[in-house]
């Protein structure tokens, strides 16, 4: 015989309590497993819920209702919420409900077909949202690589974009060739965000194993002003470069050392590292300049630190490759 909790599980007045449960942030997670034991019958409410329902600053009460729709396998209502203009009205409530549409991207990127990758683009042409982007990142499908070049642009999606184009592999590298060489929207106005998006193809191209091929399309970057694509295209010189290439590499990557920020400083050192014995020769000269330096002066360059320090590591490797 069945007990009275199983035989009202599935009941509508249950369901109802428990969708009513999902909006206490004390109870409401826990809501989340009953409404899975309540089965299929427990989607119409949740649909309700989540379509309809109030939105608020809170998201969590949301999250959990899809998170509840995406374990029931209730993928048509994923969609239909994901394809539903927002209802969002001023901003604070646009960054809540933006945490939902995250949460039901994520879960619908468990289906692998050809028709949510569909829809997932058709989202990404609308607006870039992390977990839309971590969805199509989990396809490793190449035409998803100009929307995850794009979001290389987003400080939200850019870890999810990055990760995805790894996955992809080599299939990515034209496409990463082509974002690196091309600042938006020219090469005197580049917005902050395109910048960051081709310093971001140049650190996935230098872990690609770029060859002599990418280094010819890439070598001009060597005169762009920006310390930071200064410092990952001499990476991918050290790594490829043909030895006067190497040389040029490492002049200009020492004469922008000052402007290098903190968080580059370490691949800007390991970079002149991997381009000697042709790095020496610059490291050597800036050094003994800045040595001429008064001491009140030279106590406070770092740069200078820096290049002793590496003087001292160079002094082990022989000046023939």
């Amino acid at each position: 015989m069945m007990r009275s909790d199983e035989r009202s599980c599935g009941s509508d007045e249950e369901v109802e309590r428990l969708v009513r449960a999902l909006q206490s942030l004390v109870d409401g997670e826990s809501a989340i497993d009953q409404l899975v034991a309540c089965g299929l019958s427990a989607i119409p409410a949740l649909r309700e819920f989540l379509l309809h329902g109030r939105v608020t600053s809170v998201p969590q009460p949301r999250m959990w209702s899809v998170e509840a729709l995406g374990r029931l396998e209730a993928r048509e209502v994923l969609i239909e919420y994901l394809e539903a203009p927002n209802r969002a009205l001023d901003a604070q409530l646009c960054f809540a409900e933006d945490a939902v549409r995250n949460t039901a991207a994520r879960h619908l990127g468990r289906w692998h077909d050809s028709e949510t990758f569909a829809v997932l683009l058709d989202l990404c042409r609308k607006r870039l949202l992390p977990g839309v982007i971590e969805a199509i990142a989990g396809f490793e499908r190449i035409e998803a690589i100009p929307y995850l070049d794009r979001a290389l642009e987003d400080d939200f999606c850019r870890g999810a974009a990055e990760e995805g184009l790894r996955r992809i592999g080599p299939a990515a590298r034209g496409a990463l060739l082509l974002s690196a060489i091309t600042p938006l929207p020219n090469a005197a106005d580049e917005t902050p965000s395109s910048l960051g998006r081709r310093r971001r193809a140049l650190t996935l191209l230098a872990d690609m194993t770029p060859d002599a091929e990418d280094w010819s399309v890439l070598r001009d970057l060597l005169n762009e002003s920006d310390a930071e694509v200064t410092v990952k295209v001499a990476r991918i010189a050290a790594q490829t470069a043909p030895s006067n290439d190497r040389a040029v590499a490492a002049e200009k990557l020492v004469a922008a050392l000052e402007r290098v920020p903190w968080h580059a400083v370490k691949e800007a050192e390991e970079t002149l590292l991997s381009l000697a014995p042709e790095s020496m020769g610059a490291i050597h000269a800036e050094q003994r300049r800045r040595a001429a330096r008064p001491p009140l002066v030279r106590a406070g360059d770092e740069v200078f630190r820096l290049l002793v320090r590496l003087s001292g590591k160079l002094t082990a490797i022989p000046t023939q490759r």
